[in-house]
Order: structure tokens, then sequence, then C-alpha cells
């Protein structure tokens, strides 16, 4: 897995590591004690960030790295996550036109849904 971004927004929520090019999409972090809530899970906004991270991942897979933003993501959080696990995100393409595309997936833990997710993306031209 290749580490993404280590001086955006990104580098500090992550790290995120994402599959080598060519495998199925995946973007994920291990959940350290700064990804915590006050009930000591790993916090509902870190999930997100995920989940908004793996949208494009997703998207770039398979239509190419074309620039993009998020119009709109939906979550609904499953479970907890733990602290200390590996969490991971990936999802497919519903859609892509030539300027919207939708997109949903799912973050897990040891194998476990903990936040099913969807977005819309718009290419910037």
């Amino acid at each position: 897995m290749l580490q993404a971004h280590p001086q955006t927004f990104s580098g500090h929520a992550g790290p995120f590591y994402f599959r080598e090019e060519g495998a199925p999409p995946g973007v994920g972090f291990f959940s350290e004690p700064h990804h915590a809530n006050l009930a000591r899970i790993v916090h509902g906004g870190a999930l997100m960030t995920l989940a908004d991270m793996s949208l494009f991942d997703i998207f770039f897979r398979a239509n190419g790295r074309v620039p993009a933003l998020t119009m709109t993501m939906n979550a609904e959080f499953l479970s907890p996550a733990p602290l200390g696990e590996f969490i991971t995100a990936t999802g497919e393409v519903m859609k892509a036109g030539r300027t919207i595309a939708f997109v949903r997936g799912v973050v897990s833990a040891k194998e476990k849904p903990v936040l099913s997710f969807s977005g819309v993306l718009k290419r910037l031209s």
C-alpha cells in the first residue's frame, strides 16, 4: 500500500494508505489514539474522512485521474470501529456520466462493516 498526501489534511487525519495500481479500490488507515473520540473508539469524523478519500480512489480507478470534487456524501454508522485495527474502505461506481458520478461503499474493521456511504462527485474540466 502507498501512503498518500503526507503534507495535506489527509496526511494529518490519516495517514491513509491506498492499494497499488491495478488492484481493486481500497483505502485504509491504522486506527490510533489520535483517531479516537471520548468513548475510545474511532471518531465518526475519521471514518467519514476515510469514506471521502475512498470516493475518489473508487472513481479514479474506474475513470482515470480526472479532477473532481465531492458534491454530496451520505453515511450510516453501523457499528463502532475499534482502535488498534486497520480500517479499510472500498466500493464501486454506480454510474458515471460526463460531469457527475455516483459512488457507494463500505468501511470495515476486521472485515465487519462499520459505516456505509455514498457520494456524488463532480468532474472539473
